[in-house]
């Protein structure tokens, strides 16, 4: 997953130190006011703001939402107090994170709220024979851990969270390099003829489709299960 995030104090700049360290994409900014551009410019599936950053003249929770409405919006925060934090509420904040409490504690709420997003209660994500840890950020087709880059993990993960729908190879693109530059498109080609490999060891229970000339889509056996793993 990416998320999109203004490092304006130590406490936000921890953090994203943090989520790079787990293996967490981010689209990074020391202007909250950026985050508004980049937001709509760019999916994010979690925007991240300190909360003494919000600012009705330029960075409100209605514009933010207004740029990406499919995006929690997080505060972020320390030692909040329980006033404090149902006026973010309130306000319209998605949820507020104590960045006082453990790493780990934080980074398991953040993404849980992430995939929420994606209409997901649990870390995993299941197709026929295919399994996506997405707290740990592995891939199984039946018993056997796939062996994917980095890269091409991220590839997965984000079409497989968007079963049957059309995915441009400019969102994947965007999704994978955020504002870096992205690469030969040979490099592209060459991820995704990786990651077909691999799964046509499914036997046809989960692929991905190529619509010419409009990008790509994931498609499995039960779609209509929902992919949620039980």
């Amino acid at each position: 997953m990416r998320y999109l995030i203004a490092e304006t104090n130590w406490d936000v700049m921890s953090l994203a130190q943090e989520l790079v360290a787990n293996g967490t994409l981010l689209t990074r900014t020391d202007r909250p006011e950026d985050l508004l551009h980049y937001a709509k410019i760019g999916h994010a599936d979690l925007i991240l703001i300190a909360a003494d950053q919000m600012d009705k003249r330029t960075v409100s929770m209605d514009r933010l939402h207004a740029a990406s409405p499919a995006s929690p919006v997080v505060l972020v925060t320390n030692a909040v107090s329980p006033d404090a934090m149902s006026g973010f509420l309130a306000a319209g904040a998605d949820a507020v994170v104590d960045c006082s409490a453990s790493v780990e504690e934080v980074l398991a709420r953040l993404q849980a709220i992430a995939r929420r997003g994606h209409g997901l209660g649990r870390p995993v994500l299941q197709y026929g024979p295919l399994r996506l840890d997405l707290m740990h950020r592995r891939a199984h087709l039946g018993e056997v851990r796939l062996k994917l880059t980095p890269k091409v993990y991220e590839l997965l993960e984000f079409i497989a969270l968007r079963p049957g729908r059309l995915v441009t190879r400019e969102n994947l693109l965007t999704h994978i390099y955020g504002l870096e530059n992205e690469p030969d498109p040979r490099v592209f080609d060459v991820y995704m003829c990786n990651l077909r490999a691999q799964l046509s060891a499914s036997g046809g229970a989960v692929d991905i489709e190529t619509a010419r000339g409009a990008g790509f889509r994931f498609v499995a056996a039960d779609m209509g299960t929902g992919g949620i793993a039980a």
